[in-house]
């Protein structure tokens, strides 16, 4: 791998852990509000997400949790598979510690965006406006950072990362419009799961999923230097390829 593309990788990793630090320190210092004990009134929320607001429930909210582990386990099973067969595992060790690092790094931008504008907005979650809300959410304060979803940015960064993986290097794989199609059906059950279970509106998942899908497209991009590579995987043993 290049120099200057290292320089360039390494300065949107950190940038990553940048994001995280200041999204702890946002939340750190963001005064909160102790809940009156009294229901939200559905009719101060629009009209859309009024109509999708939910009721809490536990057992959609834990198995969404186990959605989005799964999506983001999808999005390396492909590089996994990849270095388990290659034959010359040098270089097939090279290609994964890259992809490896360009994941995490994806990961970390996304994550540091979605948790930071979540703080900021301090949007109520749905279940507070029903009876019996989440016992856990009131009492660590989270149920008022709804908007966007972490669940949903978390799966469509994943989907992200898995779909441009293959269009920038490995677009003849066999396995592509398989791994594609999976990955985004964890995705949409994500979106689903996060409203029936009561913890986000509609608008909550669909920007959710905009800005972690986005965000990991253009850290993808920007660290592998997708024209410069020309669909060629990216190495580094030092050849520039």
């Amino acid at each position: 791998m290049a120099k200057n593309q290292f320089a360039k990788l390494a300065a949107l990793f950190l940038l990553g852990c940048a994001l995280m630090m200041a999204a702890k320190i946002i939340r750190k210092n963001k005064a909160t509000v102790e809940w009156n004990g009294e229901r939200y009134d559905i009719q101060n929320v629009n009209a859309l997400d009024a109509k999708f607001a939910r009721p809490y429930d536990k057992d959609l909210d834990k198995l969404g949790n186990y959605i989005v582990a799964l999506a983001l386990v999808g999005a390396v099973i492909p590089s996994a598979l990849v270095f388990i067969s290659a034959k010359d595992k040098k270089s097939a060790f090279c290609d994964a510690s890259f992809e490896g690092f360009v994941f995490v790094t994806c990961y970390l931008c996304s994550k540091g965006v979605y948790k930071i504008l979540k703080t900021l907005a301090g949007r109520i979650r749905p279940y507070m406006y029903f009876a019996n809300p989440s016992a856990a959410g009131i009492k660590e304060f989270d149920y008022c950072r709804s908007w966007p979803s972490g669940h949903s940015s978390m799966a469509f960064f994943a989907f992200a990362f898995l779909l441009l993986w293959f269009l920038v290097w490995h677009k003849d794989s066999k396995y592509k419009m398989p791994a594609i199609f999976a990955e985004l059906s964890l995705c949409v059950a994500t979106l689903v799961l996060r409203m029936l279970s009561g913890n986000h509106f509609l608008t909550d998942v669909l920007s959710g999923a905009a800005f972690g899908f986005a965000t990991s497209a253009a850290v993808f991009l920007l660290a592998t230097g997708w024209a410069a590579y020309k669909g060629q995987p990216a190495k580094l043993n030092g050849d520039g390829q």
